[in-house]
């Protein structure tokens, strides 16, 4: 067979053209991904720096609403409730809702100990039925032991929402010299929370507290509570960018 060194020469030319054409659009792609990360950090740094990540007066006010209508259902149930988290710093700070919260936070202690309404609401699913009653969209997750609250034409996940945390009763033995104290405890073990055995002295009694413009209980030692949960400065307002990446991706601010 006779070898054609044109040829051999053209495949070579044009696959050199081809490859440098490949590393060209390679170039290219690597730039313009570089130039949207860029274009996404300078948004997500803008809007933390100068909107601290705030959600928009709407979204603000039917999550306030959204509240007022779960606290209401609660008291007429006779359930015990506090705000929780975010939420419960609100009320130490004497604040209503900061600008960047995506939702509200009510706990309850689960298994319901004592019910004046209607006992049979200690199961879960009559529960979760007699809440879809009161008009409210219901979603239930088992496994964080969490369920939201929506208005009934919210269809997205992402929408406005209250969490209610369902907290369990416990018995802890603390090692005290030669004997075992027996201590109780409300315990939740989701993964977003850090003090996650909370001493039952710390919580109740309930005492009365003002949020939102009505009457609310809070727990007994809430400072202790916040203490552990956020660290020393739990009395200083704080917006962290994971708000604002959660907020910006999920359209609240629009």
């Amino acid at each position: 067979m006779k070898f054609d060194v044109h040829n051999a020469s053209f495949i070579y030319q044009l696959r050199k053209f081809l490859l440098s054409l490949l590393h060209m659009r390679i170039r290219f792609i690597l730039w313009s991904l570089l130039l949207v990360i860029g274009t996404l950090i300078l948004i997500l740094e803008s809007y933390y720096q100068y909107c601290s990540c705030a959600v928009s007066q709407e979204y603000s006010n039917r999550n306030i609403k959204l509240t007022h209508k779960a606290i209401d259902m609660l008291d007429s149930l006779s359930i015990p409730h506090w705000p929780d988290f975010q939420s419960l710093l609100n009320v130490l700070r004497n604040e209503t809702y900061n600008i960047w919260d995506a939702d509200v936070d009510l706990s309850i202690e689960w298994p319901l100990r004592s019910n004046l309404s209607d006992p049979k609401l200690k199961n879960i699913d009559i529960f979760i039925k007699h809440i879809e009653k009161c008009d409210f969209r219901v979603d239930f997750l088992p496994d964080r032991k969490l369920i939201q609250l929506k208005f009934p034409d919210d269809t997205s996940k992402d929408l406005s929402h209250v969490d209610i945390w369902l907290w369990t009763r416990k018995y802890i033995y603390n090692h005290n010299g030669n004997n075992y104290e027996k201590e109780i405890v409300l315990e939740h073990n989701d993964y977003t929370i850090k003090y996650k055995s909370r001493f039952i002295s710390e919580i109740y009694p309930l005492k009365p507290a003002k949020w939102l413009g009505r009457n609310v209980t809070i727990p007994f030692d809430s400072d202790t509570i916040s203490y552990k949960e956020y660290g020393a400065s739990y009395m200083k307002a704080t917006v962290f960018r994971k708000n604002c990446l959660h907020n910006l991706i999920n359209g609240r601010w629009i």
